[in-house]
Order: C-alpha cells, then structure tokens, then sequence
C-alpha cells in the first residue's frame, strides 16, 4: 500500500486547495523554510490520526496545536478546510478525509487499517504505530541520535516496533500485582489490629486476676460491712444496703461539716444578744422620749402658714410707705380715695403700720413652733430608724442560732456543739466510710470471678482470630509475591518477544549504518540490548568506545537515521510500503547525503515508496538522479514555494522520465531471394 496523493485547503499554512500527486516510486520534494514541505506530512499522519504527535500534546497559554491545524493567517479566507489522502495498492484505493467539523470523530476504515497493517500481528493502534515509524521527521532524528540516555533509546525503540500481546499481559500482571499488594496490606492491618485486641485481653486478664481478694478476706469484709450497714445476708446481698449507709454516712458528714463552719457565727450570734437587747431597750426610750417632746409643742390652728403671713406684712408696709410718699391728693388718702386730714391721714398711716408690725410678730412666732416640730419629728424618726435596725441583728443572730440548735438536734448533739465534738465524731464517720468502701471494694471482687471468665474466653477467641488472620496474611504475602513474579514474568517475556523483533532491527541497523557511513574510522556499530526487566539499548564502536562522546552533532544524526530507517523496513506487521522522509539530511555533510541516496535507491529498487521533502534544489536534484526511474510515473520532482498573492502553492511538478533501457535499435535484415 503506497500513498497517491495529499489534497489540503485551509491546513496549516495551505490557505488555497492544493494538490500534490506522488509518484509510486520516489518523489522529492524542495522549497525553501515555510512553504509548506512538512505540512505535506502532517497532512498524511493528520488524515490517519486526526493528531500531530511531532508537538506530543504540548500546550501554551491555554491553547494546543489542536487550535492551530486550520488556516489561521491574515488575508481572504479559505473557501473549504479539509485534507484528503488517498491510497493504492493491491488491496484497491482508499482515500480518508477530515474536516473541521469531523477532525476526531473521522472513523477509519476496516479495509483501511487491514490494507496498512497485518490484522493478526499490528499492535492496538496500527495507525498511529505506523505513523510514528514511516514518517521520519528531523526532530525525530535528533530524538534517537546518540545523545540520549540508554534506558529512554530502549524505550523509544520498544515504542518505534510498536506494542504486542505481551503490553496487555503486562498490565494484567500489575493490576494483579497491585491488587495482591493491597490485599496483603490490609491483611498486615487485620493481623495487627488482632495482635492489639489479643494484647488488650491479656491485659485485661492480669488486671482481674491481680484484683481478686482471698476468701478471707471477703469473709472479714463481709463481717464488717453487716455491722456498718446493719443488715444481714449474703455478701452478694449486702451491696444495696452498704451503699445505703454509705449515702447516709456522706450525708451526715456534710451536715457535720455545715455545723463546723456555722459555729463561729454561732458563738459571735450568742455573744451578741445581750447587748442588742440593752440597745434595743435605749433606743426604745429615746424613742418614747422623741415622741413626747413631739406631741409638747402643739400645732398651729390657722388658716395661713407664717410664709403667707410675712408676705402680707411686707405687702403692707410696702403699701403704707407708698401713700405717705405720695400724701393726700386733694384731700383724698391715694390708696383708698377717702377724705382726710392731714392729721387724720397721718393717724391712718400709723394704724396700718402698727398692724402690719402684728402680722410680722405673728408669722414669726408661727414659723418658730413649726420649725421645733421639725426637729422633734426628725429625731423622732432616726430613734425609730435605729430601733428597726437593731431589732433585725437581733432577728439574726437569733436564726444562727435556732439553725445551729436545729442542725445539732438533727444529728442527735445534745447540749452546745463545739468543733471538737464535731471534728471527733465526722473523724469517726470518715474512717468508718474509708473502710466500708475498701471492704467494698474487695467485695465487688466476687462479680470479677464472671468477669475473669469472659476474659480468658475473649482471649481464647483473639487467639483463634488472629491464627485465621496470619494465616490470610501469609496467603496474601504469597499471593503478592507470586502477582510480582509473575509480572516479572510478563514484562520478561514481553521483553524476550521484543528481543524476536530486534533481531531482524539490529543486524538491518548495523547494515543502514555501514552503508550510510556516519564516521570515516569506525565503519561498524555494534547495538546491544542489555537487563532482565529494566532494560538498556547500547551503542559501542570500535574496542567498546562510546559513540556519543566520539561523534560530530551531523554523525550523530546520521546515526540516528540508520536507527530509524531500520525500523521502518524491519515492521513485519507493516503493509505500508512508503518511507517519507521529513528533511533527513539537516546537519548532514554532502558526503554522507550521497550514501542516503544510495540507499534510498535501493529502497526504491526493492518496491519502497520514497517521500522527500529538502530545502537544497541542488540536494534535490542530486537525489533525482541518484534514485532509479523505471516507468514514466514512477519518480516526481516537486517545487513548493508562495504563488502570485503569496499563498502557497505548488510551483512546479515534473514527472521525470525513465532513463533508455537501450542505446541502439536492432535494424532488421532484408531477405534476398
């Protein structure tokens, strides 16, 4: 199966449709940087794939290359977007087109896949497998040249060849692996958390056993705690009528101690009351006094109190003052308009100033007795005051003691309670509650003996728990082993199939390397696969050197393009027949570019397709010469560069002739009779 053709408009940098037909056994193709010769390839792997692995999903700002596979430039719009590849081969022609609308939903063809790829032996995803192998673009030389580290050659050459069976076993093996691993740690738990339980129980039992009493000594206990409690019955019986009398004994001890602290009041209470009542009966008298010195000044009967009659007094004054300075006015008094002399007048002014002078007398004399009322009512009020007061610390003092009395009458303390009396007897109740709660105590063992039996069942029970759990721990542990082994043995075995592969690769690189001859000295490469389950891919020239210190950045590119070439031709499940080549030959000297087209040609010779794009038309012209043309479409030279309006385009295509087989023509012979 090779590639016809590539049909892109609005791809990439190809704004207007183009068309490029191949031919079936090379074609070249040349142009400048930016016309358009890688997008030729990603064209084939986009139509195939729906996806660019050359950025390996790289992302930036929030965008991804998916945001750029459509014509996104300045200017006119494209008409259409799409990219159409089409196929030929003994098995027919095929063609697979996407859109912008369909660009990862596009299903490829059964016939496709199976025309490209063996349905027996490609891996699960032939299409992209092949992709990565038939399209050799340069950043994938520089990324299998010398320069990388063993274990990631291995790895990128195990991904070149491609997955088989084994890769499903692989992960199989680890879920198992993973699965097992897990069940064996949480049996670690289980096997742990019963160890703790177990430990637990046996401590449980230590702890009953070393709190049992003696028959003895619950027979003495028992003993005194029928006298404590004044009951009788058998010892289990006894425990409801000693906490009885426990409660009573705590109750009368803190009644005790009520008193205790109730005693100084008590003394201070009794010591105080004769007094308070002396003073009670001096307050009383001076209260009956107070109220007799009262009730001596008598009341003032009038109708006007000796403010209203000082006012009138003034008032009169004031008006007598008025008339005599003003005097008879045509014989007429000017406050009351009478008729008067002047002796008259006078005479009348004298009266009313005399009576004034008697309501002033009067006011005075009213004013005098009210304010004695006063003082008399006040003192008799404080003596009152004084009496309240005193007869309420007296009311007092009297409840401390009738409560005191009350308390010790409680408590059956004859006569007056003194703190030594009360300290004696709740030291006596203290000691006796002290006792009874040990021999309680010791008591309460006889439940332990029930307890003690549980115990050592549930001992009994962890044991056999934690027998099952360490035995379900050790088949776990084997289990995981077993899982490890046999991911080992899987990933082995998938190395081992990788192993079959590589020796039909290995000889083919050292082969590609001999005749491309990256170096002048060292004609031979030996590569080795070296590990059991990690493994390394080796590369040595010489007596054992390291190439990747020995050789140029060109030669180490060259290197890496025997490597790649090897395993495109080495795919034994591929069907693909075409080689295209991404600018193979940057940093590569002239030299070394004629033994790539050598090989190419043999390539070509041996029914390859050969697909390559340079920037050298030089180059391009020499590879056109050095490949062999058999038919008359079976080599192409293609030029790419900006059209008229800068779009590019396809400048020019040429369909190279095939070279004369013969140098002369055999005439025939005429006949003569």
């Amino acid at each position: 199966m090779k590639v016809d053709y590539v049909e892109a408009s609005g791809f990439r940098g190809y704004r207007d449709p183009v068309r490029i037909d191949f031919a079936s056994g090379f074609t070249v193709i040349d142009g400048r940087n930016g016309v358009g010769k890688s997008t030729i390839f990603d064209a084939v792997e986009f139509a195939l794939t729906g996806e660019l692995s050359k950025y390996k999903g790289a992302t930036a700002a929030g965008q991804s290359v998916a945001d750029y596979f459509w014509w996104i430039g300045e200017g006119d719009a494209p008409k259409e977007r799409f990219v159409e590849v089409g196929f030929s081969g003994s098995g027919g022609t095929f063609k697979v087109r996407r859109t912008p609308f369909d660009a990862s939903d596009v299903t490829i063809s059964p016939d496709i896949v199976r025309a490209l790829a063996h349905p027996e032996l490609a891996p699960k995803a032939p299409l992209e497998q092949l992709c990565a192998t038939a399209i050799i673009r340069d950043e994938h030389i520089a990324g299998l040249s010398l320069d990388l580290k063993e274990t990631e050659r291995y790895a990128l050459l195990r991904q070149a060849i491609g997955a088989n069976d084994a890769d499903s076993w692989i992960t199989r093996a680890l879920d198992i692996s993973t699965l097992a691993k897990r069940r064996s740690e949480a049996a670690q738990v289980e096997v742990n958390t019963l160890s703790a339980e177990l430990a637990a129980t046996a401590r449980r039992i230590d702890e009953l056993r070393s709190s049992l009493a003696t028959e003895s000594a619950i027979a003495e206990a028992t003993a005194r705690l029928r006298v404590f409690s004044d009951a009788t019955g058998t010892p289990d019986s006894l425990a409801g009528a000693v906490r009885h009398r426990m409660a009573a004994v705590d109750y009368e001890l803190g009644e005790l101690s009520s008193l205790r602290n109730l005693l100084p009041q008590f003394e201070r209470a009794r010591a105080s009351l004769p007094d308070l009542h002396t003073e009670l009966s001096l307050v009383q008298r001076a209260c009956d006094e107070a109220e007799s010195a009262l009730a001596a000044i008598a009341e003032v009967d009038v109708e006007e109190t000796s403010g209203e009659l000082a006012r009138r007094a003034r008032a009169l004054i004031s008006l007598v003052a008025a008339g005599r300075n003003l005097g008879l006015i045509e014989h007429q008094c000017p406050l009351c308009s009478a008729s008067h002399t002047e002796q008259s007048f006078q005479a009348g002014t004298a009266e009313a100033e005399a009576a004034a002078a008697r309501i002033d007398e009067i006011a005075t004399a009213i004013a005098q007795r009210e304010e004695q009322r006063r003082v008399a009512a006040k003192a008799l009020s404080e003596q009152k005051q004084r009496q309240s007061t005193v007869a309420a610390q007296i009311m007092a003092q009297e409840a401390v003691i009738q409560d005191v009395e009350r308390q010790c009458r409680a408590l059956g303390i004859e006569g007056d309670p003194s703190a030594e009396l009360i300290d004696r007897r709740a030291g006596v109740l203290g000691v006796s509650l002290e006792n009874a709660q040990r021999d309680l105590r010791i008591l309460d063992t006889l439940r332990l003996n029930d307890e003690l039996a549980k115990a050592i069942q549930a001992e009994k029970i962890a044991k056999e728990r934690l027998a099952r759990g360490q035995e379900r721990f050790g088949r776990a542990r084997k289990a995981e082993a077993t899982a490890a082994a046999l991911h080992d043995a899987a990933r082995r075995a998938a190395a081992e199939t990788l192993d079959l592969r590589l020796d039909r690769v290995l000889p083919l690189m050292a082969e590609l390397y001999q005749r491309l001859k990256p170096h002048p000295v060292w004609q031979d490469i030996e590569y080795a696969i070296r590990g059991d389950v990690r493994r390394f891919l080796s590369l040595k020239v010489g007596d054992g050197l390291n190439p990747q210190f020995l050789f140029s950045s060109g030669q180490r590119r060259a290197t890496g393009l025997a490597f790649l070439l090897s395993i495109n031709l080495s795919l034994a499940w591929s069907r693909w027949q075409t080689v295209l080549l991404d600018d193979p030959v940057q940093h590569v000297d002239d030299f070394r570019t004629v033994h790539l087209a050598e090989v190419l040609a043999q390539l070509v010779e041996d029914g390859r397709q050969i697909i390559c794009a340079v920037e050298d038309p030089a180059l391009a012209d020499l590879m056109c010469r050095r490949l062999p043309v058999k038919t008359a479409e079976s080599g192409r030279r293609i030029t790419l560069g900006p059209g008229a309006d800068g779009a590019l385009s396809v400048r020019s295509a040429t369909w190279l002739k095939p070279l004369p087989t013969r140098a002369f023509a055999e005439v025939p012979q005429s006949r003569t009779g």
